[in-house]
């Protein structure tokens, strides 16, 4: 199994295995004799998921579902190759999703912002230091096979036997889901472990609407989940959540001043 245990692996941990890149989480979860890859990470780390995948023993020929938490460049980066790759893979995303992910670029909306003044610093940083990070991704087209998910659903409506749940969890972009599965959230960017001393408080650096992303976090407690499975980070206990519910002020956003397609 990828990635270190989380205590003892119980039931639901028995069917997740992480893969770690160089900045984002994935997950393979294996599921009614099923095989879901939740985001592909950056395209520059094709290679390296491929390479991380097999030490998992799976091949993109095993892969019966990619579940996209929603359309950022680290997260969708690798999907159009994969696709193409094996065409037989469906796609899980929300309809938004399914309209963002042909621009091949990063959605946001007037409003939108860094948490705080310290983010903003770094990642203005970050981008001129790295002329090569400008939010795109290859783009790729919703097909007739893939699911689209427009409402929380349980996994058995789409085909998949096991009482997992599917959640509409927007507030970091308007396209965001998470999987659940038992006690555990795969949570994408609706929750993140960054260090403390960016002062985040488990949240992810950017969003559209901080409301609305606290009240993701309120529908992820409220299904029971025990555990949280970021995209960025170690793994997080469920009490640490909901300590840290509005611990993060709208007053401190560093808001974007246009609708923008590309940061």
């Amino acid at each position: 199994m990828l990635g270190a245990p989380f205590g003892a692996r119980k039931k639901g941990e028995e069917m997740i295995d992480e893969i770690k890149l160089k900045i984002t989480n994935c997950f393979i979860v294996k599921v009614d004799n099923k095989v879901i890859l939740v985001d592909t990470g950056y395209e520059f780390e094709y290679e390296k998921l491929i390479s991380k995948l097999t030490k998992s023993n799976i091949t993109l020929q095993n892969i019966d579902f990619i579940f996209i938490t929603h359309c950022h460049d680290d997260h969708v980066g690798s999907i159009a190759k994969i696709i193409d790759q094996n065409p037989n893979i469906k796609l899980i995303l929300s309809k938004k999703a399914s309209e963002f992910g042909f621009t091949g670029k990063h959605n946001n909306i007037y409003g939108s912002g860094y948490l705080n003044k310290r983010i903003a610093l770094i990642l203005k940083i970050k981008g001129i230091l790295n002329k090569n990070w400008n939010h795109t991704f290859p783009p790729f087209e919703k097909r007739n096979n893939d699911i689209v998910i427009d409402h929380d659903l349980v996994l058995n409506e789409i085909g998949i036997n096991y009482n997992g749940k599917i959640l509409m969890t927007p507030g970091h972009t308007l396209d965001h889901i998470s999987l659940v599965i038992d006690d555990i959230c795969i949570s994408g960017d609706s929750v993140a472990n960054f260090p403390r001393i960016i002062g985040l408080h488990y949240c992810v650096v950017s969003v559209n609407n901080l409301s609305e992303y606290y009240n993701s976090w309120n529908k992820i407690i409220l299904n029971n989940v025990k555990k949280i499975f970021p995209s960025h980070g170690n793994r997080i206990d469920i009490n640490k959540i909901q300590k840290n519910i509005n611990k993060n002020s709208e007053k401190n956003i560093v808001k974007w001043s246009k609708e923008i397609t590309n940061l």
